[in-house]
């Protein structure tokens, strides 16, 4: 180990360059000792003048302003008085400013409040209306009317659970009031003189009861409002509620107070009378203040109920109706499209136009016919149809007698493609019927088999040869007689048929009638004549049978002269009235005595 060395002694010579000496003594501490000289002087200057470490602070001031908030509440502290001064003094010189800046958050805030308020109203507003057509809500008229307080004010005693109107921060030691909040409906009177009350009220009890100490008044009430206090070993927490408060807003309230000793113990340790530290308790009192109603019962009202059925009764009838009308709708266009001869392509409903296209037979129903029957204007129906022969077997055969025109004593019938006449019929018309049956639509067989045909000579013949016989001085027919005008009408009818078919002037059948030579031949003419009209009368008169024309006449002769005799055979066939056709008419001699 070194062991430091004694210090020589300074010479004469020494002594004698000494001045030299501390020349180069100073050269050598500059040389080695410049830098630190340099800075030792510039921290001199800072500390001498302030004014020049501007710049530097500014380089760590936010971080310092930040670091020392985090701390504790007192850099807000001493800031709060600058800040404020600061904030009125530009407000004065320049309140524009200031109100562009708030602008943004006050618009919003002001909607905000108005919606709370609005719902408020509204909310009270639904609750008077609910309860002011039922029983009860009459026994609270009566109740507001007989005490004088208004109607919505006794509505809201009834229905309201509880409502935190007030909370008062209190400071323990001194009693002054930190900080107050309270809701919107809340009756405010001077807070710092209820803070001293409760503090006065709180001592009170302490002193007259000779309670141990720690054990405190916790809760007080006051007409219709209850006071939950909390204390800690810093503040007491009064909470004014209105009604009958749940457990937990107990809890609640003691939470807070907990919280806010916790958060603010520096501005307890520190507070000198001074209550604007505990400004910023706004927000977290403000979580206790809260109102909740009774919950509605789920009996609803007559009206309610009422009203309820009638609209659940014109629903119904709203969907019964549009399900019939609906149904209406189906059947009706299924009607349609099923009917015989009509083959439907569009059938469409646009409100109240109904609009149809398709074909359709001329021989067929009308569909717009059937629309019109089901309650459609016809006015609001659009259609078009276009012609078309339908091959349906009743249309068929309507065609056929349409075209044909067979006469009253024969018959068309169709069946499956195949046309069958029967009856009775003139010869042309048979021939006729055989060439175009089988070009009408539809017809793939014609059969006549059944078809009795006859000439117009046959017939003539056939008529010339019938007689209608009467009893002796009648002129009226007997059943037995009567029995022949069937056959010999449809004789008149098939000779009809022939005169409508050929040419040349039409035939004349004549009604001539007879008698017997008993009585006065004037008698006997007057009976033959009533005979002919009998016969002509019951053939269906003398206009039936156009172009034919019957007519009655008598032969005279036959009675005219003497009486003679001769055999009741003979007689009786005298007694009768027989048929003659001839090609023209002749002179009727039943309209003039002998």
């Amino acid at each position: 180990m070194n062991q430091p060395r004694p210090s020589p002694q300074p010479s004469s010579a020494d002594t004698a360059a000494t001045p030299e000496l501390k020349q180069e003594w100073a050269e050598l501490r500059t040389l080695l000792l410049a830098p630190e000289q340099t800075q030792l002087t510039e921290l001199r200057n800072r500390l001498e003048h302030t004014e020049t470490d501007a710049p530097s602070v500014s380089k760590v001031l936010a971080e310092a302003i930040t670091l020392r908030g985090k701390q504790d509440e007192r850099l807000t502290a001493a800031l709060t008085p600058y800040v404020q001064s600061a904030l009125t003094s530009s407000v004065r010189r320049n309140p524009h400013v200031i109100a562009e800046a708030i602008a943004p958050i006050m618009g919003p805030a002001i909607r905000q409040a108005i919606v709370r308020t609005l719902q408020g109203m509204m909310q009270l507003f639904n609750q008077t209306i609910d309860h002011s057509l039922s029983p009860k809500g009459l026994a609270w008229r009566i109740e507001a009317w007989r005490t004088g307080r208004p109607f919505a004010e006794i509505v809201l005693l009834h229905t309201l659970r509880f409502r935190v109107e007030q909370l008062f921060l209190i400071h323990r030691e001194t009693g002054l009031l930190l900080h107050h909040v309270g809701s919107d409906t809340a009756i405010i009177h001077d807070q710092q003189l209820v803070s001293g009350m409760l503090t006065a009220i709180q001592t009170f009890v302490q002193d007259t009861f000779n309670t141990p100490r720690g054990q405190t008044l916790n809760t007080l009430e006051v007409g219709e409002c209850r006071v939950l206090i909390e204390h800690n070993s810093q503040a007491i927490l009064a909470c004014v509620v209105r009604g009958t408060a749940p457990g937990y807003l107990r809890a609640q309230v003691q939470q807070t107070l907990e919280s806010i000793q916790l958060d603010y113990a520096d501005a307890f340790a520190a507070f000198d009378g001074n209550p604007s530290s505990f400004d910023a308790t706004h927000d977290r009192l403000m979580e206790c203040v809260q109102t909740q109603y009774e919950t509605p019962r789920t009996r609803t009202s007559p009206m309610t109920w009422m009203a309820l059925t009638v609209i659940a009764l014109s629903t119904a009838l709203w969907g019964w109706t549009a399900y019939q009308n609906n149904q209406r709708w189906q059947n009706l266009t299924q009607r349609i499209r099923t009917m015989p001869g009509v083959v439907v392509t569009t059938l469409e409903r646009d409100g109240r136009v109904v609009t149809l296209e398709g074909l359709r037979d001329p021989m067929a129903a009308e569909p717009d016919d059937l629309l019109t029957q089901e309650g459609i204007p016809r006015e609001h129906i659009i259609s078009h149809w276009t012609p078309f022969h339908s091959l349906d077997p009743q249309f068929v055969g309507k065609r056929a007698a349409l075209l044909l025109r067979p006469p009253g004593t024969a018959t068309l019938r169709y069946d499956d493609g195949s046309l069958t006449a029967s009856g009775t019929a003139p010869e042309t018309w048979a021939i006729q019927t055989r060439q175009m049956a089988l070009l009408l639509p539809g017809v793939r067989e014609y059969h006549d088999e059944d078809l009795r045909t006859a000439s117009r000579a046959d017939l003539i013949a056939q008529l010339n040869r019938i007689s209608f016989f009467f009893e002796s001085g009648s002129s009226t027919l007997s059943d037995t007689e009567l029995s022949k005008v069937t056959p010999v009408k449809r004789i008149i009818e098939d000779l009809r048929q022939s005169a409508l078919s050929a040419a040349g002037e039409p035939p004349v059948i004549e009604a001539i009638g007879d008698a017997d030579p008993t009585g006065t031949e004037s008698m006997n003419f007057l009976l033959a004549t009533a005979r002919a009209h009998a016969v002509i009368a019951a053939l269906g008169g003398a206009d039936s049978y156009a172009p034919l024309t019957l007519s009655a006449s008598v032969e005279p002769t036959s009675f005219a002269g003497q009486k003679r005799g001769g055999t009741k055979g003979s007689q009786n066939a005298q007694r009768r009235v027989t048929l003659l056709v001839t090609p023209k008419p002749l002179v009727r001699r039943a309209d003039s005595a002998p």
